[in-house]
């Protein structure tokens, strides 16, 4: 159990390349943030309570809000870049657009059934992480 309640949950694939560097990117932008970042590569374990399996959370970016509410693909990213400083423009623009929300869905999905991950994943042993959502992250 978390010390403090996080704002996101970010489910992510740290066998996929792209897919890592961005989180790290992102990690860096918000160090004090309240966001559990977990990567589920080789391992479903940290999805145990969760409504959504290892395979469906490694096709798309699953997000999880701090009320529970689950939010996938484009609107996962959407829903994380507005917690990020740098990248609330981005969130911001893509709501007032369906046409470009449309475009980059397109994109993104073009993206998730090609990028590297799913290959590694095949040939890596398991490994699960969980970056806690905050420095004092302790059982409860």
């Amino acid at each position: 159990m978390f010390a403090c309640q996080p704002e996101l949950t970010v489910y992510y694939d740290g066998l996929c390349p792209v897919c890592s560097r961005e989180v790290a990117s992102y990690q860096r932008l918000k160090l004090a943030s309240h966001i559990a970042w977990l990567d589920l590569a080789g391992s479903a374990e940290v999805l145990a309570a969760e409504p959504f399996t290892l395979e469906q959370a490694l096709q798309l970016l699953h997000v999880k809000d701090a009320e529970g509410k689950l939010h996938v693909g484009l609107a996962a990213h959407m829903l994380l870049w507005a917690h990020l400083p740098g990248f609330k423009w981005l969130s911001a623009l893509l709501r007032k657009s369906s046409l470009l929300q449309s475009i980059c869905n397109q994109a993104y999905l073009f993206f998730t059934r090609h990028r590297p991950g799913l290959k590694l994943r095949r040939l890596a042993g398991p490994k699960s992480t969980v970056q806690p959502p905050c420095p004092t992250m302790g059982a409860t």
